[in-house]
């Protein structure tokens, strides 16, 4: 099992979950209103690894769905860090023509110019 550390900013939104008696809303969850949280791409994050659930509301209109903990959630409100199964990603092992920079293409045609 693989700790998963918890930023400051998800663990004042776990917080302010765990406060509340219903289940807020995710305009009551943008806590601070910066750049990272203009989007509610934050809230769908904090779904996708498993901190919260969507009660209410779809992924497409985070801010008017409604949120409450998971297990794991209600353990990372409580301790800022939580166990979660460490998952392998797939790196494809087929390299594209389009992964080459343009300087190793570009040295790759001078050298071809020079041998003939």
């Amino acid at each position: 099992m693989a700790v998963l550390p918890i930023t400051h900013s998800q663990w004042q939104v776990l917080r302010a979950v765990k406060r509340n008696r219903k289940p807020p809303t995710g305009r009551e969850l943008r806590l601070a209103p910066t750049r990272d949280t203009k989007d509610g791409s934050f809230l769908t994050e904090m779904v996708k690894v498993g901190l919260l659930t969507r009660i209410t509301g779809t992924e497409q209109e985070p801010f008017a769905a409604t949120y409450s903990l998971t297990e794991l959630g209600k353990h990372a409100a409580e301790y800022g860090e939580c166990e979660v199964t460490r998952r392998v990603p797939y790196t494809p092992t087929v390299t594209k023509k389009s992964d080459v920079s343009r300087r190793d293409a570009i040295d790759l045609s001078t050298s071809v110019a020079n041998h003939s």
